[in-house]
């Protein structure tokens, strides 16, 4: 069982000391708030209130940009971003079930403290990562009240859920506003062993689609006056599974294809399917498009001699952020601070980077751990949240005071 974990690791950079231990403090204080708060897709219940009472104390305008039973905060200093740069950092509130029968060693909502780490969930995805942020923009402001430019925050309640009335409607509602936004920082978890050793500077596109392959229902015994779905669909599945689509870029790897569900039944042992279902995923470089995958699939099932009819879901699109200041900056701190090289990569699966890059003209992914996201016993270091904040600092620092 857990026990307390009592007092916090000491930080080996300047803002962490005796004067600054209050930082500590309250990194840890907001994230077992957050914590306690069941905000399951796509409830905030009072999340981003939490955060907007705290952020209104350094002098930020609030506004809540709500659409359907989603909660959209936006938050910045000066309500127009009219002086650049601008800098926002971005989350998600919202975090996915416990998991019915999942093995939790302690309540899921009841943030749990043992030998240096913090469970519960949300911990690493990524209610962490916003305590972060929100101690380093009070800290960043306290410290410079006079800095140029403009810091903005964005959260979402509808991130792990269907991803259509969060940060994808703030940021439309900000485009026809016409406000600009400089640099965006994801607080996802990017990590893989070290914080720092991998940030995400893109994401690859993803593509799904749903396939109703018509059949005609026999007797086994008597296969000339039937049509197998089953039989029939067995060459696109290889097909499409063992395709090479592309081939790999220096930041992306070739594009794939994964089957994710396949139904098909009769009811009976003597008798066969009427039709098939299958259900698959692509993700994709932008070396491909949507279009040219789907007519490709198209093209196929038609010369299987495929009676075939087809739902496309065009989830998102790929984007990169290309060398710039916001991608230099961030793996100067990184070595600075960490003493490690960070690995730049486009991996893992989708993320409102991918309405932020529409809005933003840089965008980079930033955060702690990835290695318990999801999972029963979901934790974050401490120590590494506090690391996480001064590399926060330490960017804000770089972009709007050097």
């Amino acid at each position: 069982m857990f026990k307390s974990f009592k007092g916090l690791p000491d930080l080996p950079y300047a803002f962490a000391s005796r004067e600054h231990a209050q930082y500590q403090d309250s990194i840890l204080e907001l994230v077992q708030e957050l914590i306690r708060i069941p905000s399951i897709t796509p409830e905030d219940s009072g999340c981003s209130r939490l955060i907007a009472e705290r952020l209104q104390q350094s002098g930020f305008l609030i506004e809540y940009i709500n659409k359907n039973s989603v909660t959209n905060l936006w938050a910045c200093r000066d309500n127009k971003m009219s002086k650049h740069p601008a800098v926002v950092f971005s989350g998600h509130t919202d975090v996915v079930p416990p998991g019915h029968g999942a093995r939790w060693d302690s309540d899921p909502f009841t943030p749990t403290l043992k030998e240096g780490y913090i469970y519960g969930r949300g911990a690493s995805d990524m209610k962490g990562s916003l305590a972060a942020m929100v101690v380093a923009i009070e800290q960043f402001v306290k410290r410079y009240p006079h800095h140029r430019g403009n810091i903005g925050l964005m959260l979402t309640s509808d991130e792990e859920g269907e991803a259509v009335d969060g940060t994808q409607h703030i940021v439309n509602t900000l485009i026809q506003r016409g406000q600009k936004i400089d640099y965006a920082i994801v607080g996802e978890p990017t990590t893989d062993k070290q914080l720092g050793d991998s940030i995400r500077i893109g994401r690859r596109g993803s593509i799904n689609a749903r396939i109703n392959i018509k059949g005609k229902q026999g007797h086994v015994g008597y296969p000339e006056q039937l049509i197998n779905p089953i039989h029939n669909s067995s060459k696109l599945i290889h097909k499409l599974a063992n395709k090479r689509w592309d081939m790999p870029s220096r930041y992306f790897p070739s594009t794939s294809f994964q089957l994710v569900k396949v139904h098909s039944e009769s009811g009976a042992m003597n008798v066969t399917p009427a039709s098939l279902e299958m259900v698959f995923n692509f993700r994709y470089s932008p070396r491909n498009t949507f279009n040219k995958i789907k007519n490709y699939v198209e093209r196929k099932a038609k010369k299987y001699g495929l009676e075939a009819e087809f739902e496309w879901e065009h989830e998102a699109e790929p984007y990169i952020t290309r060398h710039g200041k916001l991608r230099k900056i961030v793996q100067k701190v990184i070595q600075q601070e960490q003493h490690i090289k960070t690995r730049l990569t486009t991996a893992g699966g989708i993320s409102d980077g991918r309405y932020l890059k529409q809005l933003a003209g840089q965008v980079i992914e930033l955060g702690p751990c990835n290695k318990t996201i999801h999972q029963a016993n979901e934790r974050v270091s401490i120590s590494e949240l506090n690391h996480l904040c001064k590399l926060y600092y330490r960017i804000l620092e770089e972009l709007l005071i050097k």
